[in-house]
């Protein structure tokens, strides 16, 4: 953690949220941790229906195909106190018909880009009560419990992941080769569909603006944006790479949308801050 870093300088912590597990501190803020983003797409059809009676749609990458992924974090130092995430996100748009190029990084690229856009937060689990109760009751998220088992060292330099659920039933395995820094192939592919005076300006920027979407439910009855932040000192994007790169998903929903990655994001160290959709920044 780097005490009087812009990204919590401007995000400080205002007040609390009571909770059933007792109170929080709002906002929610990660001060250092490790994440991995898989980007990729899903079938468009299986995604409208998994998410029928949203008031958003998909964002597609390609004929029959939505932008969607999959964010994966240990968050060793945070306001909630050390915890893992898994989310599962399709891009998402209040009109219908919108669409990104069908590029690996393009997903990225738009979540960083798009304020009119957003990312559904479609699944979500953690392994503390209380981050729980915070994503459920404060955010209107759909929180579960899991077990985690991140950033492990397997195979040669492989790094491996894995997520459980509480019965102990595989949610997504699988691992991935990091890199020192982003390939040459993916700077340039970011720097065209970015264009270069933005994406400079996006790696000079202290963090990132993003906005996640919440499922209707009894605490958000409405789709809304929160906005998020991020940051870190080493951001390697590349293309995904069959030879070195294994995901499998085995929760039958999200299995069931036919996922395909196409690129991955592997940030270190990962700061992050979550707001409501009620806070104005």
């Amino acid at each position: 953690m780097k005490p009087g870093h812009p990204i919590f300088e401007d995000n400080p912590v205002a007040g609390s949220v009571e909770l059933s597990t007792g109170p929080a501190p709002t906002p929610y803020r990660v001060h250092d941790g490790e994440a991995l983003l898989i980007f990729g797409d899903v079938a468009s059809d299986r995604m409208r229906q998994s998410i029928d009676g949203e008031a958003v749609h998909p964002v597609e990458m390609a004929p029959g195909r939505a932008a969607a992924g999959f964010i994966m974090a240990d968050f060793r130092q945070a306001s909630m106190g050390a915890h893992g995430e898994l989310q599962f996100f399709a891009l998402v748009s209040e009109r219908e018909g919108e669409s990104i190029e069908d590029a690996p990084l393009a997903l990225p690229i738009a979540m960083a880009t798009r304020p009119d856009w957003g990312t559904l937060c479609c699944n979500l689990w953690n392994d503390l009560d209380s981050v729980v109760a915070y994503n459920n009751e404060y955010l209107g998220l759909n929180a579960r419990h899991a077990a985690f088992r991140l950033f492990e060292k397997s195979q040669g330099r492989s790094v491996g992941f894995a997520v459980s659920d509480e019965a102990g039933n595989a949610i997504i395995e699988g691992r991935f080769q990091p890199r020192r820094s982003t390939p040459f192939s993916a700077m340039w592919e970011m720097m065209r569909i970015a264009g270069m005076r933005d994406l400079i300006a996006l790696g000079r920027a202290p963090y990132v603006r993003g906005n996640v979407v919440n499922r209707i439910g009894s605490v958000m009855p409405k789709n809304r944006k929160a906005p998020i932040f991020t940051s870190s000192d080493r951001n390697v994007a590349r293309h995904w790479d069959p030879r070195v790169d294994k995901l499998e998903i085995a929760e039958p929903a999200l299995s069931a949308l036919d996922f395909r990655p196409r690129a991955l994001q592997h940030l270190r160290p990962f700061r992050f801050v979550y707001r409501h959709p009620d806070d104005t920044v």
